[in-house]
């Protein structure tokens, strides 16, 4: 019996995932000031991939944060440094990502759809 469970859930794991998009953002020029992207669509398991410059963090941050670029009295949700990050999202709604200085200039927008 536990043999068809295994092959079930292999099963399953397969087939749910084979539906997830990877996504770069910003696509060849990474994550830049000289990308154009502000929003992105996802869906639940996607794979979004953050290629950019060390020389700065990388801020997953509340919509507030977002949206005033008070980054003095917000903390980040997360932070990111490591100039190649993967992120999947596991639930649907809204994702804001600043990049260090660049508040203004360098925002993402993700809308998660289930």
């Amino acid at each position: 019996m536990a043999p068809n469970f295994a092959l079930l859930v292999f099963i399953l794991c397969c087939f749910c995932s084979a539906g997830a998009t990877t996504i770069y953002v910003g696509g060849s020029k990474d994550w830049s000031t000289d990308s154009d992207i502000s929003t992105i669509q996802a869906d639940v398991g996607d794979a979004l991939v953050f290629r950019y410059t060390q020389d700065y963090d990388m801020e997953e941050v509340p919509q507030l944060l977002y949206t005033t670029c008070n980054t003095y009295s917000k903390k980040p949700n997360q932070v990111y440094n490591d100039d190649d990050t993967i992120i999947s999202p596991t639930q649907p709604g809204d994702l804001y990502f600043i990049f260090g200085n660049f508040c203004r200039t360098l925002r993402l927008y993700v809308y998660v759809d289930p």
